[in-house]
Parts: structure tokens; C-alpha cells; sequence
């Protein structure tokens, strides 16, 4: 099949790279890196030339752009997408309904939401590593001086969200019932939590004293949209500085990060490191590897915790439902239900070294047979040349 990769913001290059690998015929579009949320004119006007002037099977992106569902519309060719965030705000739009379009969720519960909106081409399907690339990071000994420790976390600390930039604005009433819904979550994994919405309260006063435009072109809830924007970003802020912290006072804990993580309390704190290079070193280097989710992802796995399998790092986790429908809890990774079990967990793993090498191990073995690019892409490829 002949495919046109399109590159969107935030997304790697271990997709384009792997269908090469598979032996399908690629061409990637690099005039513009997209950006779902925020489209421009000109860059849609550029690639609609471009896509006039060629022909492909398919146009393959991560997440999903609806400008680029239209074009693929318009010009009759299938748009796939691989959708990694949930809820992925863009599925909102009524270009999501487009016949060309075939979406592959990572999150069950997300997927089983769009199920009931009757869409075209729906599928659910968790995310991928390449163990081709992170099974053939080079250690050097520069590199266990810089990275081996105790216990570490690459990632956000999302400061900077939407509650904290209105949150002073906002009356007594509608801070207490977000404040609320903030206390009765934090750190608190055992069941899955629903995407937040707010009372039609907070929807009428957000309407009225704030920009909407950003919603003017989704058919999504008011109150779901509010509650998102407000509260997923925020409870992970508070829930990754919790764990940070709480753990800091018994460990070593390295951070790596472009937020601000000056009020962290005895963190080593790093700048954010490269995708492709140095997050792969500190995966293998780090005897544990912690995974903090942002809490509107439901039930999914997210990709985070399979980058570091990859590595064949050892992986501590906050619980998610979707875990144990694909890995062996304790076998192939490690879990999380609250902050007595994080501390609990990350001091027995810290002193049982021959246990947690072996998980680790299992865990590599688990994901690249089971969610290596070559494998969860076969599916989408077989899904495609079935509807041909």
C-alpha cells in the first residue's frame, strides 16, 4: 500500500519508521508538523495541493486532524488514525463521521463512548513500542554515571492548566465544587475514573465570563468540556507532585521535566530529555520507573509504560483497569492503588533486586511480542486491506 505519513505535534517518528520496516511504501509529508487543536489555513491549503497533485491508499497520522478527515474526503483517499489521548478533543467534530475515516483508540472506555455515535471505521487498539530502536540502546559508562539511580519519572507536572490560570477569578461557589471534586480524587486509583463534567452552574458562569471559540466547531458537552479543561489537568498536577514528594521522603527520586518543579520538595530534578535518545538510557538505568496517568485517561495503558518495558525497565504504576486484560500484575510489571502501596512497593522492589530484574525481563519479553510496531500495525494494515 502506498501511504502519506503526516506528522502531528507531540508524536514520534517510530510509526512511518516501522511501516518502512514492514516493507510497505512511505512517503512523509515534513512541510508542516499539525497541530489538531490549533489549525492553520495556509498549512491545509498547502497540503490539499499536495494531496491534488499525488495519489496515496491511505494517510496515516497519530491522534486525528479534521481538516486533514476532509481533505482525505474530498480527494477519496482513507485517513488512518492512532489515537493515544483520551478524550482526543478533535473527535468531537463532525468531521469524525467522514466514510474515509479509520480511528484506532488506545482507551476502551473511550472507544466504547464513540460506539455509541455510530462512526464509521471505529477500533479499539492499545499503543505500540519499538523495541527495534529502545532493544538497541548503546550504555555507556558516561551514561550510568548521569542516569542510574533509585527511582525516576520523565514526564509533566502540568502546571500549567486552565484551573490554576482562573481559579482566583472564579466566585466561592464554583471554586468549592471544583475544589471538591479535586479532594474527593486525589491519588486515588482503585477504580477507574469517569471523565469529570461540572453543574450547569459552572457551565453558565465559564460561558459567559470566558472565550468559548475553541468549542464553537465540537459537538461535545458543555459540561464534559468544562470539566475536562478544568479538572483532568489539574488533579494530575496535584496527583504527580503528591507522589513525587511522598516518595522523596523515603528515596532517591530523580525528575526529568520542562515544568516548573522549584516547590518539589528534596527532588532531583533534571531538564526534559529526548524522546528517542536519553529517555531510553534512564528507562534501562533507573531500578524503578515510575508511571503517573493523566487521570481522563480511563482504563487505557498509556505509552509511557510501554517505552519503558521496551527498555527493559521496570515499570511501578498507578493501577489501570486495562493493565491487567493485557499484562500479569506482579509478573510483568508493578502497580499502585494509593500512596501506601506506592511506598509500600517502591522500598520491597528497591531491596529485592534478582525479583525485580526478572520482572522487568518479563515485561520486555511481554511487549515485544505483543506490542512491538510491527505487530499492533499488522492489525491496522489487515483491518484496512479487509474493507478494501
Amino acid at each position: 500500500m502506498f501511504f502519506l505519513y503526516i506528522p502531528v505535534m507531540g508524536s514520534s517518528s517510530d510509526l512511518p519508521w516501522s511501516l518502512v520496516h514492514m516493507n510497505e511504501s512511505v512517503t512523509i509529508y515534513d512541510s508542516y508538523v499539525f497541530d489538531p487543536l490549533n489549525p492553520e489555513k495556509e498549512t491545509f491549503e498547502s497540503l490539499e495541493h499536495y494531496l491534488s497533485a499525488h495519489h496515496f491508499d491511505c494517510v496515516i497520522s497519530y491522534l486525528f486532524v479534521p481538516e486533514i478527515s476532509d481533505l482525505c474526503e474530498k480527494y477519496h483517499m482513507k485517513y488512518v488514525c492512532w489515537i493515544y489521548d483520551s478524550p482526543l478533543v478533535t473527535l468531537f467534530h463532525r468531521a469524525v463521521r467522514n466514510p474515509c475515516n479509520y480511528l484506532f483508540i488506545f482507551d476502551r472506555c473511550e472507544y466504547h463512548y464513540f460506539s455509541e455515535q455510530d462512526l464509521p471505521h471505529l477500533y479499539y487498539l492499545p499503543m505500540a513500542t519499538n523495541t527495534e530502536r529502545t532493544g538497541s540502546i548503546d550504555i555507556t559508562a558516561q551514561d550510568e554515571q548521569n542516569y542510574a539511580c533509585d527511582i525516576s519519572f520523565v514526564g509533566s507536572l502540568y502546571e500549567n492548566n486552565p484551573y490554576n490560570m482562573i481559579i482566583g477569578a472564579l466566585p466561592e461557589d464554583i471554586k468549592n465544587e471544583l475544589k471538591l471534586y479535586l479532594l474527593q480524587n486525589i491519588c486515588n486509583w482503585a477504580t477507574p475514573k469517569p471523565w469529570p463534567r461540572v453543574s450547569k452552574k459552572v457551565c453558565n458562569y465559564m460561558q459567559q465570563h470566558f472565550d468559548t471559540d475553541n468549542r464553537t466547531c465540537m459537538d461535545m458537552d458543555t459540561d464534559l468540556f468544562y470539566g475536562i479543561a478544568l479538572l483532568s489537568r489539574k488533579l494530575a498536577e496535584i496527583d504527580r507532585i503528591t507522589v513525587l514528594n511522598t516518595l522523596a521522603e523515603s528515596f532517591s527520586v530523580h525528575l526529568y521535566t520542562s515544568s516548573d518543579s522549584s516547590f518539589l520538595q528534596n527532588i532531583h530534578s533534571h531538564p526534559s530529555v529526548n524522546y528517542h535518545t536519553d529517555m531510553n538510557k534512564i528507562f534501562y538505568l533507573s531500578k524503578v520507573n515510575l508511571n503517573i496517568t493523566l487521570p481522563s485517561i480511563e482504563t487505557g495503558i498509556p505509552q509511557r509504560i510501554l517505552d519503558i518495558m521496551g527498555c527493559g525497565g521496570f515499570v511501578l504504576t498507578n493501577y489501570q483497569k486495562e493493565l491487567e486484560e493485557h499484562f500479569t500484575i506482579g509478573k510483568d510489571l508493578e502497580t499502585f492503588h494509593d500512596l501506601t502501596e506506592l511506598k509500600d512497593k517502591a522500598f520491597y522492589y528497591l531491596q529485592h533486586e534478582n525479583e525485580r530484574v526478572r520482572i522487568a525481563m518479563n515485561g520486555y519479553q511481554k511487549v515485544r511480542d505483543h506490542f512491538s510496531y510491527e505487530h499492533q500495525l499488522s492489525q491496522i494494515l489487515n483491518t484496512i486491506k479487509e474493507d478494501t
